[in-house]
């Protein structure tokens, strides 16, 4: 594998990675606002998926992929490899 190649497969990880934040939060989010406050009760279990998305979120930060995605689209910047990579 290439520099190149690993840095813009990086680019597309970070993408998804921000996206896909979005989204499980907004859905997790609006799982409460249809069911009600009886759906955080713990018979439910819906409280689990909300923790377990903000978990994920949170172990990978989103802030570090959406300043790669945003580097490389403004100025083709490829991002180097680190910890959160």
């Amino acid at each position: 594998v290439t520099e190149r190649t690993r840095g813009e497969f990086e680019v597309r990880v970070a993408a998804v990675k921000a996206r896909a934040t979005d989204v499980a939060l907004e859905v997790t989010s609006r799982i409460f606002e249809v069911t009600g406050a009886r759906a955080t009760a713990s018979a439910e279990g819906l409280d689990r998926f909300w923790r377990n998305v903000r978990t994920h979120t949170l172990h990978d930060p989103v802030a570090y992929k959406r300043r790669e995605v945003g580097r490389h689209v403004l100025t083709g910047e490829l991002p180097e490899p680190t910890w959160y990579s």
